[in-house]
């Protein structure tokens, strides 16, 4: 009954607090500061009061109000340790994200560069084939060319011989034709004045025959 009759005006004075505390619990979350700081207000003042009042209950209410707001500070700060902490892996997360299809970005980039490279390699590979191929294959038409020049060149040099020759043998066969032909003229006339020398002289044979019959 003492006890009660010491702690009633102390009661009485917090009641304002406590209703306070109600009110702003309706409205403020836990760990606002209006409702940390009027928590922490009340404890204090239990556990002062009740040290001074030797009232073990409202000392020990007070520690457990002090106790609940710091638990509540300290899992408050480290939800929002643990929030930090997320944020922090989500950004490095996303910056490991971004890192990463920056480089595969960039891979691909020199995938491509190196494809369109190796593409312009072949095409240029194919292209001296080409420019090789047809030096070589000119060469070769050059030097067929050359040769069937050389044949062509042959075969007119050997007709040219031969139609020199031919003419030679020609104009050897015309000139002995032409003697042979002069010979036979030659000798036709030669026959044909013995004929005459002969056909001459049976005529003065056959007069001067005539002209002893008559003498």
């Amino acid at each position: 009954m003492l006890s009660s009759l010491i702690t009633f005006p102390y009661e009485v004075a917090r009641l304002p607090l406590v209703l306070l505390d109600r009110g702003l619990s309706d409205r403020l979350p836990e760990d606002s500061a209006p409702r940390v700081t009027l928590d922490r207000a009340i404890g204090s003042a239990d556990k002062l009061a009740g040290t001074l009042l030797g009232n073990k209950d409202i000392a020990q209410r007070g520690a457990d109000r002090i106790d609940r707001s710091d638990k509540r500070l300290t899992a408050v700060r480290l939800e929002e340790q643990a929030s930090v902490r997320r944020e922090e892996a989500r950004q490095t997360a996303e910056a490991g994200r971004r890192s990463a299809a920056q480089k595969r970005q960039a891979a691909q980039s020199r995938a491509t560069s190196a494809a369109d490279e190796a593409d312009a390699v072949e095409e240029r590979g194919k292209q001296q084939a080409k420019a090789d191929a047809a030096k070589t294959a000119a060469a070769k038409r050059a030097a067929a060319d050359k040769r069937a020049a050389a044949r062509t060149n042959a075969a007119d040099q050997r007709k040219a011989r031969a139609e020199s020759a031919a003419q030679a043998k020609s104009r050897t066969a015309q000139r002995k034709a032409k003697g042979e032909l002069d010979e036979a003229r030659e000798s036709k006339r030669s026959a044909d004045e013995a004929r005459d020398d002969a056909e001459r002289l049976s005529v003065l044979t056959d007069a001067k025959k005539e002209e002893r019959k008559q003498d």
